[in-house]
Order: structure tokens, then sequence, then C-alpha cells
């Protein structure tokens, strides 16, 4: 059977834990019910996700019971990619709802937005520098700025990942990520002024449909960042949920 829109987006989310997982040298392993990596791992990165909606929460138990063992993890979280699951009852706490998000290739670009900012694509270690220090000052990400460096330089390399960003007076206020899997282009991380936000979805749509031309884009937001991706042209696909757990 022919992958769905949302498996499509399940699988980009995977192939971009495989690569900043591999890139910070983390372990990590994957079947065909769920990815799982038992390391301390990047901000805003889960410890398990759910690949499968046919997993049970039975199923589910062995892979829980493993990282409630490991005794670095005081606190971790679980994705479930299809939001098939209620783990309050396992001593989970849900932290939000989100929406997966899917744009066709052949809509226009939408909005009518005067540029303020300038846009391009980070090519350079010491560019990509300062995209991460305007990243982690973003408000969206500053709560972790204690945590490991997210970007690790070797990913400007890669044919499959993009970084762009959006630039006022030559300093970068403004970026998002795109990444490639099989069907679809991610966009993640996406982060800029308040004031710039309709125009950051805008300039990096257009950013990744002329580098990755005819794929679709695919990602996932909630409340009001689920607005602006549906203003630039996305629709909603379906829910996913993600979960704490705390010792």
């Amino acid at each position: 059977m022919d992958p769905t829109r949302v498996d499509r987006a399940v699988l980009n989310n995977i192939c971009w834990y495989q690569a900043i997982f591999d890139a910070h040298g983390l372990r990590h392993s994957i079947d065909d019910k769920v990815w799982c990596s038992h390391a301390l791992p990047p901000a805003f990165h889960s410890n398990l996700v759910v690949l499968a909606p046919t997993l049970t929460e039975r199923e589910l138990d062995a892979y829980v019971n493993e990282l409630r063992a490991q005794p670095h993890l005081d606190s971790w979280s679980l994705k479930d990619s299809y939001a098939c699951l209620d783990l309050a009852p396992r001593g989970f706490t849900q932290l939000f709802q989100a929406a997966w998000i899917w744009r066709d290739p052949e809509l226009p670009a939408r909005g009518t937005v005067t540029p303020r900012l300038t846009w391009s694509r980070v090519t350079q270690r010491a560019e990509l520098a300062a995209w991460e220090d305007a990243w982690w000052g973003n408000p969206r990400s500053k709560a972790a700025a204690a945590r490991i460096p997210h970007i690790p330089a070797q990913l400007l390399t890669s044919p499959d990942h993009a970084f762009f960003a959006g630039k006022t007076d030559g300093v970068i206020v403004a970026g998002g990520i795109a990444n490639r899997s099989p069907g679809a282009i991610g966009l993640s991380n996406l982060f800029a002024p308040p004031g710039d936000a309709q125009e950051a979805w805008i300039a990096v749509v257009g950013q990744i449909a002329a580098l990755f031309p005819n794929t679709p884009i695919v990602g996932y937001e909630q409340g009001a960042d689920l607005d602006l991706a549906v203003q630039a042209g996305f629709q909603p696909i379906g829910p996913l949920r993600v979960w704490q757990n705390r010792r």
C-alpha cells in the first residue's frame, strides 16, 4: 500500500532525527514500530517516536520501560506520530498536540507581505553559528539555551539539508531548515521576530521550492504557527501528540 501523506511526513521527521542524532554522534535504533534513542537528545527532540498507528500501548511498554531504566534520563519525551495512544494512565503528561502539514508543489506562492528581510541559503560555518545564535535567541528557543549545540556544522555539506537565513542590515534575525526524504521536503525550526513571521513562512517556502522543485513540503505546527502555515499554502493532514515522562 502506498504511504499516506501523514506517513510521508512522519518518515521525513524520522529522517531528520536520524541525521541530527548521527551528526551529534548519538546512538539510535529503528524498527517497524518505533524510532528510539537512549541518549540525551538535542533540544526539542524526543527519545521515542511512534512510527505505526497500529502500535498498541502494551507493545509500547517494552520501549518505555527501557527508557525509564536509563539513569541519565530524568525527563524524556515520546512523539505519538498518529495521536493514537492515551498515555496519561501510564504516567505521561501531554506536552502538546499539533498537526502534520502538507503543501502541494504545484501551488503558487501566497501572501502579499512586502519583504523586509534579505533571504539566502547558509553555506559557511561562521554563518551557521550566527544562524544558531539567532535561533537560540528567539523566544521559541531560548528556554533550551543551556543544552548542547543544536546544529553540527557537517550538515552544511549534506545534499539533503539546507539552512536559510533572513537578514536585516546584514544580521540574521530569521531562518528555517529544510530536510529531504523520500517523497517530501521537511520544513522545521522556522523562527522570526513576530512582525516578520508571515514573511518568513512565505520566504522559506519559496527558498525550498527553488532548491527542491516539484516536491511536497511537510512539517508540523500548532497554534498561531499553524495559522501562518495555512496562510502560506499548507493544509493540516493529521494530528500528533508529544508526551513527557518524568521520574
